[in-house]
């Protein structure tokens, strides 16, 4: 799975995170009382000014001290009967009938259909969860102050922050509801979607490869090869061995149990059901560096020209490699040995034979001896997932009998390649002979000249014991609940002091501009082709290319200054937009097969808290500040 930008762990991020949302919350709350006090100004005068402030700011804080939790319970349930009223149930219903339908539309003969089917589930989730949630939000409040609802509450003892707070979660309990149901019938149609079985008779779809009695073989000999019948778009190969023993290749991503028995002298063969479709892998990152030709250490590669720069390449047939580091390697976590799954980036400076694979080799070295083997050489095609199994035991063969070295600038390490031979042993294991203190190099090497092997941090792990599969298909669903809260607070926020229809064009364009906060940053810093808003349309307007410069004219620069005023306004905004993109996380964990972290949960729930709060406190100062709302 592509980690472009990796979640950084909790504790190295908060702090940082932390102090950065409490300066932006203070210069907010400045500006606000800045705002604040002009208005009164200007309304007030000046002999009131200063009385009127200072009296808003104590009942405000006599408001939030004489905060009553049984009164704000008791506004959000009457937003919750309010959104029941407004046939919120429609949205599960809508949500039914697209799951009915979708089979008719999802491609079974997917090369992976798993992934296929949990997308579609998540992201027809996430459509409709916030836009139930668009409504509802922007819409409660105009609601109340047009049927006169509000009249009755502000005359009994409810305060302002409990009436926005009292929305925001009875909502939000609206909202959780539905999407607890949602993901319960979301994976109730992925698993059945993707339950299947094949048939294999012994007579038509094995072929016996000898006639030599199986108990004078050998028991891992194949003596019979074949394909299972074809069921949702595809075949397993088969072998069955002399020892009796079945294997079922895996095939879009998944394989199957196989037993057989014999009756009345008939073979048969009973397939199970699909395993490995969904997963929740567990994947142990490490560190990652390169080597050049001349063995020194680098951060990157070589750059072979392509525009996206996320992965670094190697050259074949050199010295050249890719150097993973990982920590806490023990026998107790791997005590069957190392799983390593790999994803390769192939770069091809000549064709050749296209179906032609490019040949790599897989090492494990001492980060302290230098002493490395040859683990694994394989086959490598273009961003095909790979997995293989580091062996326990080191074939005697395998291991080189001099270090290898990655040598830094300036420094080297302390033994030379040339000059120092390791003592030869009978036998190596990889954990007493490889792993010191817990840490282990996995290197990387393309064999085949005059071509590359491309890579980046992630690419390459070391697999764990997976997750729970059924836990982590619900987990996904935190990303779409945390969106949905954070539409929810924009919605109560614009509905105090904005009409519906407004409000709700309001928080679309929030979640709009959310989704396209990269590109909005970047239009806001004028570093998007064409240059800024004004400049653009000027090109536009002129049919001037957006690669050349335009004419040194009075109209340019102005158009160009209103750029740079316009940037640092749009570059404020944008920094305030939640990003909701970053949330589509979770359901990239699901769908690529992988257990999404606890860290990368509890990063994503402080974050969107830190966007809920000041959105509850500047929706309470201004409803309190409504003529209807002051008591």
């Amino acid at each position: 799975m592509i980690l472009e930008h990796p979640i950084p762990p909790f504790l190295e991020w908060i702090g940082g995170a932390a102090l950065n949302w409490a300066l932006a919350v203070l210069a907010l709350s400045a500006l606000a009382f800045v705002v604040c006090f002009v208005l009164l100004l200007v309304f007030k005068g000046t002999k009131q000014a200063g009385a009127t402030f200072r009296t808003g700011v104590r009942e405000a804080w006599k408001d939030l001290a004489f905060f009553s939790w049984k009164r704000c319970f008791a506004v959000a349930g009457l937003a919750i009967r309010e959104s029941i009223r407004k046939k919120v149930v429609v949205v599960g219903v809508v949500f039914l009938i697209l799951l009915m339908f979708a089979g008719w539309f999802l491609d079974p003969d997917s090369k992976d259909p798993a992934r296929l089917c949990a997308s579609f589930v998540y992201q027809t989730t996430t459509y409709l969860v916030l836009l139930l949630a668009l409504f509802l939000s922007s819409l409660s409040l105009p609601g109340d102050f047009k049927t006169k609802t509000i009249y009755t509450l502000v005359t009994k003892p409810v305060r302002s922050s409990e009436i926005v707070l009292g929305r925001i979660l009875g909502i939000g309990a609206v909202g959780s509801v539905i999407l607890v149901l949602m993901a319960f019938c979301s994976y109730f149609f992925v698993s059945n979607t993707l339950k299947h079985t094949h048939v294999l008779n012994d007579a038509e779809d094995l072929t016996y490869v000898t006639d030599a009695d199986p108990s004078t073989l050998p028991p891992d000999t194949v003596v019979a090869k074949g394909y299972t019948r074809l069921a949702n778009g595809h075949k397993h190969q088969v072998e069955k061995y002399a020892s009796g023993e079945l294997r079922i290749f895996e095939e879009n991503k998944h394989t199957h149990p196989i037993e057989q028995s014999d009756v009345d002298g008939v073979v048969r063969y009973k397939i199970g059901t699909e395993r490995g479709s969904l997963q929740a892998k567990v994947p142990v990152y490490g560190s990652i560096k390169f080597r050049n030709a001349d063995s020194f250490e680098r951060e990157r590669g070589i750059n072979v020209g392509e525009e996206w720069d996320y992965r670094s390449y190697i050259a074949g047939a050199t010295d050249e490699a890719v150097i993973w580091t990982f920590d806490g390697v023990s026998p107790k976590k791997f005590p069957e040995g190392l799983p390593v799954e790999m994803t390769i980036s192939v770069f091809r400076t000549h064709m050749g034979n296209i179906e032609k694979t490019i040949m790599g080799a897989l090492y494990v070295r001492n980060p302290v001896t230098g002493l490395t083997a040859e683990t694994h050489v394989f086959n490598s095609e273009k961003y095909t997932t790979k997995a293989l199994t580091i062996p326990v035991d080191i074939d005697k063969s395998k291991v080189k009998t001099r270090p290898w070295v990655v040598k830094k600038m300036g420094d080297a390490e302390s033994f030379d390649a040339q000059s120092v031979s390791l003592p030869s042993k009978e036998s190596y294991n990889l954990f007493d002979d490889f792993v010191v203190d817990g840490k282990l190099e996995i290197w990387l090497q393309c064999l085949d000249n005059q071509q590359y092997f491309g890579a980046a941090g992630p690419d390459l792990y070391l697999r764990s014991a997976d997750a729970n599969v059924f836990f982590n298909f619900f987990k996904g669903y935190l990303g779409v609940w945390q969106q949905m809260l954070i539409v929810i607070a924009f919605g109560v926020l614009f509905s105090t002091f904005l009409s519906g229809p407004v409000a709700m064009a309001s928080t679309f364009g929030i979640l709009i501009a959310g989704y396209c906060k990269p590109l909005f940053l970047e239009i806001a810093h004028l570093q998007s082709l064409g240059g800024g808003p004004i400049e653009s349309f000027n090109r536009l307007i002129s049919h001037e290319n957006m690669m050349i410069d335009l004419p040194n004219t009075f109209s340019t620069h102005l158009g160009q200054t209103f750029d740079q005023i316009a940037g640092g306004f749009l570059s404020v905004i944008g920094l305030a937009l939640p990003s909701f993109s970053d949330f589509n996380y979770y359901a990239d964990c699901v769908a690529n097969g992988y257990s999404i972290p606890w860290n990368s949960i509890l990063v994503h729930i402080v974050t969107t808290l830190s966007f809920v709060a000041p959105l509850f406190i500047f929706a309470y100062v201004i409803l309190r500040n409504r003529e209807v709302a002051k008591q």
